[in-house]
C-alpha cells in the first residue's frame, strides 16, 4: 500500500518540529542566564554582609578591648589629672599597657593620648600639642561634638615621626572626661594595609572583586584601569562605623554581552514560535480538504435523513456546539475552583508572610507578592465589640466587615506605588499589609487616620489601629512589623479607642523603679482598705495614674489588678473571719470577672473604684457592729500621734485604756488583721523614710525622731522592712 499521505503528513510537521524544539531551548537557556544572574547577586549579598560581619568585628573587638583594658584603668585618670612631663613611671606603664594592646590586635599601627589642660601629647614620647604632626586632627576633634563613645574618622594619612612617611590609617577616638567638660582623649590608628590584607583573604580578586567606603566617600582600595569593567552587584552600609561595602563580578561586561546574547536568542526563539504557528495554521488549512471529505463521505453513509447545509456543516456545527457547551460549563466549574484555591492560596500566603523570619516554615516565592521594596502591616480592631458589634447578626456583621475593608483598600491604594493586602485574622481584627515600591510616600499613619475617623461618622461603632513599623523588604519582615502592630494595639487598654497607636505612643518603657511604685501603691491601697481610712480612695486613683503614666499594655495592668487581689485575700485572711467572708463570696468574684473583662485603663477604674467602695461600706458596717470598735479606733489613733514615743507598747496602751495587754493585742490584729507590733513599724518607718529624703540630719537623729532611741536597733528594723539600710535609702532615692 502506497502510503504518501503519511509521508506528506510528516514532512509537513517536522519543520514546525524542529521551530518548537529551538524556542523551547532558547527559553531554556534563557531561563538559566536568568538564574545563574540572581544567584550570582544572592551570593555576592551575602558574601558582602560577611565581609561587613568580620571588619566591624575587628574594630568593635579592638573598641572593647581599649575600653576594657585602658579606659576603665586607674593609669588613665592618672594621666590625664598629670600636670607636665616629669611623671616617667606613669608614662612607662601606659606604654607597656599599649605594647599589649598592640600584640593582642596587630592591626594597630600607633596610638597616641591628648591632654587639653596643659596640651601634651604622648605617644611614648612626650610633646607639646602645637608642635605634634597630628595636629590638624587634633584640632577637627575638640572642635567637633563632645560626645564620650568611641568614634572611628575617615580614612587619612598620619606619620608618627616627621622623618617618617605617612601611613595610610583609620583613626579611633574615645574622648576623655572627668569633669564637666573634655579632659582630652585618646587615638588609636589602625593600618589601612593590614585591613586590606584581611580582606583580600576573604575574596578571589582575578573573579570578583570588593571595595569599602567611609562616611566620606573614600574607598580603601585604589582604583585602577580596569574599573569599568566592574558590574556592582550588592552594597551594604554598616550601622557600627557608617562605611558601605560594595561587591561584584570583575568580568562584568562578559556578563553584559552574554545578557545581551540571550536576549538576542529569545527574539529569535519568539519568531521562530511565530513562524511555527504559521506554519501550523497554513499546514492544517491545506490539508483539512481530505478529512473534510472524509465527514462527507461518513455522512453520505451513516447521516441518511439528517438535514444538511452544503453537505457538511449541520451535524459538525451541533457536533461543535455541544462539545462548546460542555466545555463552558467545565470552564465555568474549574473557574470557580481556581478562584476558591487561589483565595486559599493567598490567604495562606498572607498568614505565612505574618510569621517572622525563624516562623516560617515555606520560602516565599517574591513573585507571588506585589513589588516592593519596602512593607508595613497594621491591625484595625473593634471597638467595644460586646455593647454595639456583637447585637448585630452575623450576616450584618459580614456586611460591617466588608464594608470597612473595602474603604480601607480605598483609601491605603489611592496613593500611586502603594498596594495592600487585607484579611480578617480574628472576629474582630482586620490585618493588613502595606507594599511601598520606589518613591511611594509613607502616609500609613495618616490614612489610618482617616479610616478611624471615617468609620466612627458613617458607622455605629468605631476602630482603632495598631501601626507597625516600616521594614524593607525581606524574609520575616512583616512578621516584625505585625509583631510592633499588635504590640501596639494591647496599648489601647492605656491610650483610648478610636485612634491610631504606633511606634511614638509605646515609646515609654517599664522600668524597674516604676514596677515598685506600682506594687508600693498596692500595698498602700491594702493597708488602707484593711485599716478602714478614708483616704483609700485617692489611693486607688493614684494606682491607676500610675499606671495610665506609665503607658501599660492590657496584660500588664491585668497582672498588677491580680496581684492586688491576691495580695488583699492573704491579708484579710488574718483580719475578722466575717470580713474575710464577705471578700471571698462577694467582692473578690466581681473584681476578677471586672479584670478578666475590661476593655480601657478608664473602664477597670470606675468599676473597681465601684467594688471596692461596696466592700468598704460593708467593712464599716461590719466595724459598727463590733463591740469594741469605738475603742479600737482611740487607741489606732493614739498611736498615729504617738509613734515616735519609745516607751510605747502594749503594756503602755493597757494602761492608757484599762485593759489586758494581750487583750488589746487580740482585739487589734481581729479588727485590722495585722498585729500592733507591725503596725508601729510600718508607722515609724514611714515616718523615717519622709525625713531621711526631706532632712540632712544624721541616722541616729532620724531614727530617735522615730521612737527608736538605738541607732542599730532602726538600722536592723529599717533593712527588715524596705530591704536595704537607712544611708543606702537615701543614695538611691536622692539620686
Amino acid at each position: 500500500m502506497n502510503r504518501t499521505w503519511m509521508h506528506k503528513m510528516i514532512w509537513s510537521y517536522l519543520p514546525i518540529f524542529c521551530l518548537l524544539f529551538s524556542f523551547l531551548f532558547f527559553v531554556f537557556f534563557q531561563t538559566l542566564v536568568q538564574q545563574n544572574n540572581r544567584n550570582t547577586k544572592e551570593s555576592s549579598e551575602v558574601f558582602v554582609n560577611q565581609l561587613l560581619q568580620s571588619v566591624d568585628i575587628s574594630l568593635r573587638s579592638l573598641d572593647n578591648m581599649l575600653i576594657r583594658d585602658f579606659v576603665s584603668n586607674k593609669l588613665l585618670s592618672d594621666f590625664f589629672q598629670e600636670r607636665g612631663k616629669d611623671n616617667v613611671y606613669l608614662n612607662y606603664q601606659i606604654v607597656n599597657q599599649m605594647q599589649l594592646m598592640k600584640q593582642a590586635m596587630p592591626m594597630i599601627d600607633s596610638y597616641y593620648l591628648v591632654r587639653y589642660k596643659d596640651g601634651i601629647v604622648f605617644n611614648g614620647n612626650t610633646k607639646s600639642m602645637d608642635q605634634f604632626a597630628d595636629i590638624d586632627f587634633i584640632r577637627s576633634q575638640q572642635r567637633a561634638k563632645a560626645t564620650y563613645i568611641s568614634t572611628w574618622s575617615a580614612f587619612r594619612t598620619y606619620g608618627e615621626f616627621e622623618s617618617q612617611k605617612p601611613k595610610d590609617v583609620i583613626s579611633l577616638v574615645h574622648n576623655v572626661s572627668f569633669s564637666s567638660s573634655k579632659d582630652g582623649m585618646i587615638v588609636v590608628n589602625i593600618s589601612l594595609a593590614s585591613l586590606r590584607m584581611m580582606m583580600r583573604e576573604m575574596y578571589e580578586p582575578g573573579q570578583s572583586f570588593v571595595q569599602l567606603y567611609d562616611n566620606e566617600g573614600q574607598p580603601l582600595f585604589k582604583q585602577d584601569g580596569g574599573a569599568g569593567k566592574r558590574k556592582v552587584l550588592a552594597s551594604q552600609t554598616s550601622r557600627y562605623t557608617g562605611w558601605t561595602a560594595e561587591s561584584g563580578i570583575t568580568n562584568g561586561r562578559t556578563g553584559e554581552l552574554i545578557s545581551s546574547l540571550s536576549s538576542v536568542w529569545l527574539v529569535l526563539g519568539l519568531l521562530s514560535f511565530v513562524a511555527g504557528g504559521a506554519s501550523i495554521v497554513y499546514v492544517t488549512r491545506k490539508n483539512y480538504k481530505p478529512i473534510a471529505d472524509l465527514v462527507f463521505r461518513i455522512q453520505d453513509q451513516f447521516g441518511t435523513g439528517k438535514p444538511t447545509l452544503g453537505r457538511l456543516a449541520v451535524d459538525e456545527f451541533t457536533f461543535i456546539e455541544t462539545a462548546i457547551n460542555n466545555f463552558a460549563e467545565q470552564t465555568e466549574l474549574f473557574r470557580k475552583e481556581a478562584r476558591e484555591t487561589a483565595a486559599r492560596k493567598q490567604k495562606s500566603l498572607f498568614r505565612e508572610l505574618l510569621l517572622t523570619a525563624g516562623e516560617q516554615t515555606e520560602w516565599l516565592e517574591p513573585s507571588l507578592l506585589p513589588p516592593h521594596d519596602r512593607l508595613r502591616v497594621f491591625v484595625l480592631e473593634i471597638d467595644h465589640p460586646e455593647q454595639m458589634f456583637n447585637q448585630y447578626k452575623l450576616r450584618d456583621q459580614s456586611l460591617f466587615k466588608f464594608v470597612v475593608s473595602s474603604a480601607s483598600h480605598e483609601l491605603f491604594t489611592a496613593q500611586p506605588d502603594v498596594q495592600v493586602w487585607l484579611e480578617w485574622t480574628s472576629p474582630l481584627q482586620m490585618t493588613g499589609i502595606l507594599f511601598m515600591n520606589g518613591a511611594a510616600e509613607d502616609t500609613a499613619a495618616e490614612t489610618a487616620a482617616h479610616i478611624t475617623d471615617w468609620v466612627s461618622r458613617h458607622l455605629a461603632f468605631s476602630v482603632t489601629i495598631g501601626l507597625g513599623e516600616t521594614e524593607e523588604a525581606g524574609a520575616g519582615a512583616a512578621g516584625e512589623s505585625h509583631k510592633q502592630a499588635q504590640k501596639a494595639l494591647s496599648y489601647k487598654a492605656t491610650l483610648g479607642h478610636n485612634r491610631v497607636i504606633g511606634g511614638p505612643d509605646t515609646a515609654m518603657q517599664q522600668t524597674e523603679k516604676a514596677t515598685n511604685k506600682h506594687l508600693q501603691a498596692i500595698h498602700l491601697l491594702i493597708r488602707q482598705l484593711r485599716l478602714h481610712e478614708e483616704a483609700w480612695q485617692e489611693s486607688c486613683d493614684h494606682f491607676f495614674a500610675g499606671m495610665r503614666a506609665c503607658r501599660l499594655t492590657k496584660s500588664e495592668i491585668a497582672e498588677l489588678c491580680r496581684y492586688f487581689a491576691a495580695h488583699m485575700d492573704v491579708q484579710l485572711s488574718e483580719a475578722s473571719k466575717e470580713y474575710y467572708e464577705y471578700w471571698v463570696n462577694e467582692t473578690a468574684p466581681s473584681l476578677r470577672q471586672i479584670i478578666e473583662e475590661f476593655d480601657t485603663l478608664e473602664e477597670l477604674q470606675r468599676l473597681c473604684a465601684g467594688t471596692l467602695a461596696r466592700f468598704a461600706a460593708q467593712m464599716e458596717r461590719l466595724h459598727g457592729s463590733r463591740q469594741h470598735h469605738q475603742l479600737l479606733q482611740e487607741i489606732r489613733s493614739y498611736i498615729g500621734l504617738h509613734y515616735a514615743n519609745p516607751e510605747l507598747s502594749l503594756e503602755f496602751l493597757g494602761d492608757k485604756f484599762g485593759l489586758n495587754a494581750k487583750y488589746i493585742s487580740q482585739l487589734f490584729k481581729e479588727e485590722f488583721g495585722e498585729n500592733f507590733l507591725d503596725y508601729l513599724t510600718q508607722l515609724r518607718i514611714m515616718a523615717a523614710k519622709k525625713q531621711l529624703l526631706e532632712h540632712p540630719d544624721s541616722i541616729q537623729e532620724v531614727g530617735e525622731r522615730v521612737g527608736y532611741v538605738s541607732a542599730a536597733t532602726f538600722r536592723r528594723v529599717f533593712r527588715k522592712v524596705e530591704g536595704l539600710s537607712p544611708v543606702d535609702y537615701r543614695k538611691r532615692n536622692a539620686m
